[in-house]
């Protein structure tokens, strides 16, 4: 039996904590302008960039990236807080 449930979604074009609370990241959106080289990082913590690293994006190319994760999702316990790199937007899609 497949369970169903809501997908939401968070936005930051900053460093930003985007879910205070336990998740599965299903998908993540990036916007990268010119000139992007830092990586964008997801962290297992709802308050600030550290702890566990969850997901590492090294995206360099200007433009729209979509990367979906497979399976159940990467499960983060304590929330997430995203490390934006030098210059990205970030919608990340969670249940």
């Amino acid at each position: 039996m497949t369970m169903q449930y809501d997908v939401k979604a968070a936005y930051t074009e900053s460093d930003a904590a985007m879910v205070a609370y336990p998740i599965r990241i299903k998908r993540a959106y990036v916007s990268v302008t010119a000139g992007g080289v830092d990586p964008i990082i997801f962290y297992d913590n709802a308050s600030a960039a550290s702890g566990t690293v969850l997901l590492k994006l090294g995206v360099t190319a200007a433009g729209c990236h979509t990367v979906v994760i497979p399976g159940e999702g990467i499960r983060a316990t304590n929330g997430v807080y995203c490390d934006t790199g030098s210059s990205a937007a970030v919608t990340l899609f969670y249940g």
